[in-house]
């Protein structure tokens, strides 16, 4: 695999204090927006929000989007590209991506000056901070998942999921904090106020996941140090946050994991792992 270092590098090792830090500023199809820093680094992955509403969020855990190293892009869908061109101009940040998922994009993005690409499966680091990415099922152009890593800590995102492959059990398993989409509920969904092709479209195996399949995701990658689950992207029509607990949460194997649900409207504390 590739590596691309568009920033000064740093040896992956332990340090005396190592930590990576992470909140989910929005989740859901409204806008989403994850934070992750470093000692060393500060980015974002996606930018579902406005540049305002982010600032704002941002400001709640005590960051600003000033200090942002890089946005990271997963996809074009409007929930999650939103801020990216407010933002990356404002405060002149670059933005990574698939060359597939920017072509898809610039329209609405509109001019970024600083745009890099990469593909499914390269590692980029950011100080040190390191970001892996890996092909996802979704209707959208070349998307992809990432996996964050920073001094022997891990933390897997894997949202935006028609169906589950290998290669998503691969990367979320090991992880010391995970943030995994439990979608719909199936039958909620059956027979919510969708139009029968959005149905369709969001229980094919390019749309995302149910809560059932996130059950599956989490009894197979879930283990005793698992620190972190979030619940991410969760439908405010087709879902509800105790649905989606009596069902994901009882595939995690260690009780002392804690357990997040991710909300549209405000964001999670900054959760630590060190």
């Amino acid at each position: 695999m590739e590596r691309f270092n568009f920033f000064t590098a740093h040896p992956f090792q332990k340090e005396d204090r190592p930590i990576l830090n992470f909140s989910v500023i929005s989740s859901g199809s409204r806008g989403n927006c994850t934070y992750i820093e470093s000692p060393n680094a500060k980015i974002i992955i996606d930018a579902g929000i406005s540049q305002k509403e982010l600032a704002t969020r941002l400001k709640l855990i005590d960051r600003s989007p000033e200090n942002l190293d890089a946005i990271f892009m997963t996809h074009e869908h409007s929930d999650h590209l939103k801020g990216i061109g407010p933002l990356a101009r404002k405060f002149g940040i670059p933005v990574f991506s698939t060359l597939g998922a920017h072509e898809a994009a610039k329209k609405v993005v509109g001019d970024v000056s600083d745009w890099r690409y990469f593909k499914p499966l390269d590692r980029i680091t950011i100080k040190d901070l390191e970001m892996e990415a890996y092909p996802t099922p979704h209707d959208a152009v070349d998307p992809v998942g990432f996996v964050a890593r920073c001094n022997g800590f891990t933390l897997g995102q894997a949202t935006d999921l028609g169906c589950l492959t290998p290669m998503i059990f691969e990367k979320m398993a090991s992880a010391d904090a995970l943030l995994l989409e439990a979608n719909h509920d199936v039958e909620m969904l059956e027979v919510g106020p969708y139009p029968w092709s959005l149905k369709q479209r969001v229980k094919s195996d390019s749309g995302h996941l149910s809560n059932k399949a996130c059950a599956e995701l989490v009894s197979k990658v879930s283990h005793d140090a698992l620190r972190i689950l979030v619940i991410m992207h969760i439908s405010e029509k087709n879902n509800h946050p105790d649905i989606v607990k009596v069902t994901v949460k009882p595939c995690i194997k260690n009780s002392e994991t804690r357990f997040v649900i991710a909300e549209q409207s405000r964001p999670t504390e900054l959760f630590s792992l060190c």
